[in-house]
């Protein structure tokens, strides 16, 4: 005995008996008891009823006209230094720019001039003139450790900075 066809409910198929192509909208779950699954196509003449028997896929041409109606387009915006794209993937990378030591300092100032307690400004720029100073010496991890104490309640502010001055440490 030769396996009932059988299609999906969406499938684009043919019925082979008048030859026109339809779409199932609908089957029934049981065989009829000549063993045939009728399924229920909606064509672009109307509703028919059709056994399995009388259908079959109906590929779907490749024309430009109808690859411009199924592509989907995404708009993708990638900010900042070195963005990447993760496609089904998670990102667990360290995003390092490369930054002139000069630049880092300046900007590094500038977030420690906005600081509103004048004896944590005042201490925080001191350790970061011993910081820029002692960059590149031996004497670096003392300054960054010394920093990182004087700066340790406005961690937030400077937070931004940290990678690139334990690039710093790395490679002094």
């Amino acid at each position: 005995m030769k396996d009932k066809k059988r299609f999906a409910v969406g499938a684009r198929v043919r019925v082979k008996m008048p030859g026109v192509i339809g779409v199932v909208t609908q089957l029934d779950d049981k065989p009829t008891a000549l063993g045939e699954y009728w399924h229920t196509i909606q064509t672009e003449h109307g509703e028919r009823r059709e056994p399995g028997c009388n259908l079959e896929l109906a590929p779907r041409p490749m024309t430009n006209a109808e690859a411009g109606a199924t592509k989907l387009t995404q708009n993708i915006h990638l900010h900042g230094h070195n963005p990447r794209i993760n496609v089904n993937s998670t990102d667990n990378s360290t995003n390092i720019a490369s930054v002139s030591n000069d630049s880092l300092f300046v900007q590094m100032n500038e977030k420690a001039r906005a600081i509103t307690d004048e004896a944590e400004r005042k201490e925080i720029l001191a350790r970061l003139d011993e910081l820029q100073e002692a960059r590149g010496s031996g004497g670096f991890l003392q300054a960054y450790k010394n920093f990182m104490a004087s700066a340790a309640n406005h961690m937030t502010v400077f937070a931004p900075f940290l990678p690139v001055l334990a690039q710093m440490l790395s490679s002094r």
